[in-house]
């Protein structure tokens, strides 16, 4: 059976686009396996769109 470990990061959008430098990092997280499951806004309070998170999956080596 497959296990997984999550890895959530939250990123702020201006103007209603995500930072262009952002995609350095997600290339590092595809790089190192992750996988992104979701993405939602968390600014539950207003509804706005200006904070975003990003859940990541990939499966665990079965160590640790």
């Amino acid at each position: 059976m497959t296990r997984w470990e999550y890895h959530i990061i939250n990123i702020r959008s201006e103007n209603y686009r995500l930072d262009p430098n952002a995609v350095h990092h997600l290339n590092e997280l595809g790089a190192e396996g992750w996988e992104l499951l979701s993405i939602t806004s968390v600014n539950f309070k207003s509804g706005a769109t200006d904070n975003i998170a990003m859940v990541f999956k990939r499966p665990t080596t079965g160590e640790g």
